[in-house]
């Protein structure tokens, strides 16, 4: 059971934030070999009494330590060369990882019986053939991944401590130690993970480690060279504009990233205090779902030309169209006639109306979502009223056609094509429509054009993504109505998991990798 080479109790250290360390040659080949037969026994272990669980993330199982002679014996190893009492758990965590397998990024965090899960401990018992590496994605220094070789100890500390205002200590999870295990492009990795549960006044007065030599430094790289085939986006961030998005617009982002490699950050215009050096390198990635005017002023400030984004425009977000309808029209693509209210003349707006076909006609109000400034005037009378409220409280609507019987699709697209569409519903005892919560008008195909239709409407924006509204007609005819950049691009996936967030990702992924290579200098401080 003694390592193949004897090194020092204290562990290499390999970083400081997070406080890592890797053995390369904690555990015997011998033992690892044996080890790594029992995990590969689905019926052995479960005529243990031990459950075998399968899932995305491979093959899992708690291994008791009374299960095998050795992994008391390793479990003290581990505790004193960490220099922690494990004072809460008594398994190993057996992970088998196959090939397409592998472990979305999460930071290991809980409390139980008033104990901190303080550090985490990885023992390779069966390498990987290629990939299936630990990747940490938010270090101060830049990501950095680790390659497992059997017999090697990986082990960090989750969190990080401060002093409480009592003159104890106070403990926050490390952002740091945030990890991802890589899928497994060849072979199979097999690991033992223990965890250990302590006091935060044991962490704080645990081992610091040894300085690391070759050997433990060879197996960590930052992010210069080639990049892990799973993580794409390693080394790389996409800065998140937001003032108080739907918590999912973010949340389906991050996971996209996280399956990535790529880091996420988000900047919050309402405390963001133009500083110079809250700057984005060349090669990362920015989005704004915000749409309040602090929060673009925030996204120009971010911007620069290097920086991966979904405007098409030399000029990014500094370009701003003021006309979508006529910037429509003149591009050829089919509008339904509009007219720029801009007084309460009655003879000029009963020309429109006659120009319009007639009554009933659409009002709207711009800046709004959901519906709400959308109203339809079914006599003249009652637009009057409507155009002469309007325009006292300082607005300047627009005055359309409307389409009987129609139905309303929106498309969400992405570069060159509809990543998603789907069928909205007409509201009872309204004219307006909403998300749907069937399923067949999210799988439903969308009438032939409308997605070339949608797509032509961001370019024409200078977008490359956009919720894009279109209306058919009873004849099959395409009305577009907008394109809205930023939208809330979630709904299809939260229905039936419609993957908009990765395509989304991927995309501005093959801008900023057009511009730029991976950036090796530090993550940006875009945030206090």
């Amino acid at each position: 059971m003694s390592p193949d080479s004897p090194l020092p109790v204290a562990l290499p250290r390999v970083a400081e934030r997070p406080r890592l360390f890797v053995h390369p040659h904690f555990l015997d080949a011998e033992t690892c070999s044996r080890l790594a037969a029992l995990a590969r026994d689905d019926e052995q272990l479960t005529a243990k009494g031990v459950t075998v669980r399968h899932d995305a993330t491979g093959s899992s199982a708690e291994l008791p330590l009374s299960l095998d002679p050795g992994l008391l014996e390793l479990a003290r190893r581990v505790a004193e060369h960490l220099g922690l009492v494990n004072e809460v758990s008594y398994t190993f965590r057996m992970r088998r990882y196959r090939e397409g397998d592998g472990h979305p990024a999460h930071i290991d965090t809980y409390t139980i019986s008033g104990f901190h899960l303080t550090a985490t401990a990885i023992i390779c018992v069966a390498a990987p053939e290629r990939g299936g590496q630990t990747a940490f994605l938010a270090t101060p220094e830049g990501p950095l991944a680790v390659e497992h070789a059997v017999g090697q100890l990986v082990a960090w500390h989750n969190l990080q401590l401060s002093q409480a205002p009592d003159g104890g200590l106070d403990a926050r999870p490390e952002p740091a130690s945030r990890h991802v295990g890589v899928p497994v492009e060849a072979g199979e990795k097999v690991i033992l993970s223990l965890f250990t549960s302590s006091s935060l006044e044991a962490l704080q007065g645990a081992r610091t480690g040894s300085r690391a030599g070759d050997a433990a430094r060879a197996s960590v790289r930052r992010v210069n060279g080639p990049m892990p085939k799973g993580l794409r986006g390693f080394g790389r961030c996409l800065a998140i504009v937001d003032d108080g998005v739907p918590a999912e617009t973010v949340t389906l982002l991050e996971g996209a990233c996280d399956s990535r490699g790529v880091t996420l950050v988000r900047v919050d215009p309402r405390s963001f205090d133009y500083a110079p050096e809250r700057a984005l390198r060349d090669g990362d990635m920015l989005y704004r779902p915000a749409v309040s005017l602090q929060a673009m002023r925030v996204e120009q400030q971010l911007w620069h030309p290097r920086v991966g984004t979904f405007y098409r425009d030399p000029g990014g977000p500094l370009f701003s169209n003021v006309n979508a309808n006529l910037t429509f029209a003149r591009a050829g693509l089919p509008v339904p006639r509009t007219y720029w209210i801009h007084s309460g003349d009655r003879a000029l707006i009963k020309r429109w109306v006659d120009e319009l076909g007639g009554l009933p006609v659409v009002i709207k109000a711009l800046g709004h979502s959901r519906g709400v400034g959308v109203i339809r005037a079914d006599s003249l009378p009652s637009l009057y009223g409507i155009v002469d409220y309007a325009l006292a409280e300082g607005t300047k609507p627009l005055l359309t056609s409307y389409i009987p019987d129609a139905v309303h699709w929106r498309v969400v697209v992405v570069g060159d094509r509809g990543v998603s569409s789907y069928r909205n519903v007409t509201d009872e005892d309204d004219f307006r429509t909403s998300g749907s919560s069937q399923r067949e008008d999210y799988l439903a195909a969308p009438p032939p054009g409308a997605e070339a239709l949608a797509v032509a409407a961001c370019h024409a924006l200078r977008h490359d993504h956009g919720g894009v509204d279109i209306l058919e007609g009873p004849g099959g005819r395409l009305y577009l109505l907008e394109a809205n950049f930023p939208c809330y691009y979630a709904t299809a996936q939260l229905e039936i998991g419609t993957d908009v967030a990765g395509a989304m990702v991927e995309h501005l992924l093959g801008r900023a990798e057009a511009l730029a290579p991976a950036p090796s200098a530090p993550f940006p401080t875009l945030t206090r």
